[in-house]
């Protein structure tokens, strides 16, 4: 039983220390403008801190998502409006997926092998390494 709860604090304790880092890490990112004029992005991703470039992961998801939805959309009902979108919260990076959310339904995309899965510079090409969450919490 103490050892029981002695992991339940160590959890809690390593839980502390990655959000505490996530947040130390946490930087505004800074885009351009089509007019060449630099600006600073508002929007905060989810995504782990082995992820450098953030805006830029989630505009190579939305492409990939485009380009899916481009090759299917003679599955889609047509005269639909909606562009194809992603949530930063549904990628498994365990799994190396990402939801990308189209007109009529949802499909489950792959990350592209090189993204990154893991603090130990784990990526997709081997996704049996990847982690997902703390192990044993």
């Amino acid at each position: 039983m103490e050892s029981f709860v002695a992991m339940k604090v160590v959890c809690i304790i390593v839980l502390f220390v990655v959000v505490a880092e996530a947040e130390s890490m946490d930087e505004e990112t800074v885009v351009k403008q089509s007019n060449g004029k630099t600006r600073t992005n508002q929007i905060k991703f989810k995504y782990p801190p082995y992820i450098d470039n953030h805006q830029a992961f989630a505009l190579s998801l939305l492409e990939i998502c485009e380009k899916n939805n481009r090759e299917n959309q003679g599955e889609n009902v047509q005269g639909t409006t909606r562009k194809p979108r992603i949530n930063d919260l549904n990628v498994d990076f365990k799994e190396c997926t990402f939801l990308c959310k189209r007109d009529v339904d949802t499909v489950t995309l792959d990350l592209p092998k090189k993204t990154p899965c893991g603090p130990k510079n784990q990526t997709c090409e081997k996704k049996e390494e990847c982690v997902g969450h703390i192990p044993g919490c």
